[in-house]
């Protein structure tokens, strides 16, 4: 690394005295730091400002020879596992994977991926209150449009796939009661829930990172044995939607891999409770069948070009030996997803009931968990256990019917753009995940 000391740019009001008084205490003999104060831009949109601060002082280092940069906001605060040899071993390693932006601490965050010990890669976050930037990436933040309703934080997700944070984290940010840029943070306390959440989730993320690496996976395809497999697979439909019943038969038309009964649906003047009651109805049929796996679909879904029959059922047998709940074949929106094979993610929460996967070992959990008018029922499957997937690519879309019908407890919207927004951001995470795991594509997982 060839600079003695990184340079270091705190952005701060200058009626904030009080901030500017706290972060130089902060950095107060610390010898690997050049520290500047950086008169922060006014605005009466405190997020608009932040990032013209922030491209006033990349500007000013555009043409230097900088290979990267920190900028602070006045309200960072070192944490206990802070030391000099471990922030410049995580910025060299964080180069050799050519990240744009490393970050010494976040409030939030979607998906991580572990590269390392101490180093993740992350899909989405925020806490831009110490972030380390990279020479390569000062163009992408001094071309980029900013708008009103934008935000620092957001702003840089957008602009690269190669983010990374420092785990355990070095920084977090000082509660003064108040926040300059995000106005929602108004209130005291709310700063280190944030932070105390991400440590909390990290955690999490490792729990079951280690639960599906100590699972058996990767199983070699076996397609003769796939050929003679059949899946119990009932579909909720109602006989009167005729334009339904007649495009779900063209879809599991010539698929034998389908053993298909069709099931009336419960009909509820409350849709989310016909619903859930259509699927208690299911899987008491499956358990008179004494089915150890089925398949609910009802009549919006429809299978993709990219359908395969192999596909499906490797990864219905591989999910069942990682001791999976249930498995859905799309979502149209999640929080956060980790890979457990590059196929298959955990995920929460997993919003997309019209191609689901449930094993025998959660039939009675379905039927014994209480419910009330007010259920959804792909939130309520989420609540009763913590063993669940979606596959990716996704195995079915949702076809969009001129009617409303029982099954439907979404607000008019174009489902097609969420399933598409879901596919891209989990496209980025497949990519993440082969690219820092060492993954080949067509290769069985390592």
């Amino acid at each position: 690394m060839n600079q003695i000391q990184i340079p270091v740019f705190v952005i701060n009001l200058k009626s904030r005295t009080d901030r500017k008084q706290h972060i130089l205490q902060q950095f107060h003999e610390k010898k690997e730091f050049d520290v500047h104060i950086v008169e922060a831009c006014e605005h009466k949109n405190g997020a608009i400002g932040l990032w013209k601060s922030i491209t006033n002082i990349l500007q000013e280092l555009i043409n230097t020879e900088i290979d990267f940069v920190i900028i602070c906001e006045d309200d960072h605060e070192f944490t206990k596992e802070y030391n000099k040899e471990y922030l410049f071993e995580c910025i060299a390693e964080a180069k050799e994977n050519e990240a744009d932006i490393l970050l010494g601490g976040v409030s939030w965050f979607t998906t991580m991926i572990e590269v390392s010990e101490n180093l993740f890669w992350v899909e989405k976050f925020t806490g831009t209150q110490f972030t380390i930037l990279f020479r390569k990436f000062f163009n992408n933040i001094l071309e980029a449009d900013f708008g009103n309703h934008d935000s620092a934080d957001y702003k840089i997700c957008s602009l690269t796939e190669n983010k990374f944070f420092m785990n355990p984290f070095i920084s977090v940010q000082k509660d003064f009661g108040y926040s300059d840029a995000t106005t929602k943070n108004n209130r005291p306390g709310i700063v280190k829930e944030f932070f105390d959440n991400s440590v909390e989730s990290i955690t999490t993320f490792k729990k079951v990172n280690s639960f599906y690496q100590n699972k058996k996976d990767g199983i070699p395809p076996n397609q003769q044995f796939y050929s003679n497999v059949t899946i119990p697979t009932y579909i909720i439909t109602l006989s009167e939607h005729i334009e339904g019943r007649i495009h779900i038969e063209k879809q599991f038309k010539g698929r034998s891999e389908f053993d298909i009964t069709l099931v009336e649906t419960v009909k509820h003047k409350i849709a989310g409770v016909g619903l859930w009651l259509s699927i208690r109805k299911v899987i008491k049929m499956a358990i008179e069948n004494e089915d150890d796996v089925i398949i609910i679909s009802d009549d919006c879904h429809e299978f993709p070009t990219s359908y395969s029959r192999d596909f499906l059922i490797q990864n219905i047998i591989e999910s069942n030996e990682q001791q999976a709940d249930f498995l859905s074949g799309s979502t149209y929106n999640f929080q956060a997803a980790i890979p457990v094979t590059k196929n298959r993610y955990w995920i929460n929460p997993c919003l997309s009931t019209q191609f689901i996967i449930i094993y025998k070992r959660f039939f009675k959990r379905i039927l014994e968990e209480p419910f009330d008018e007010h259920i959804v029922a792909d939130r309520l499957l989420l609540d009763i256990t913590s063993n669940k997937m979606v596959l990716f690519p996704f195995i079915s879309t949702k076809r969009d019917f001129l009617y409303k019908t029982d099954l439907q407890n979404v607000a008019k919207t174009n489902m097609n753009s969420m399933f598409g927004d879901s596919f891209k951001r989990l496209e980025v995470i497949q990519s993440a995940y082969l690219k820092y795991r060492g993954i080949t594509i067509d290769g069985i997982d390592v």
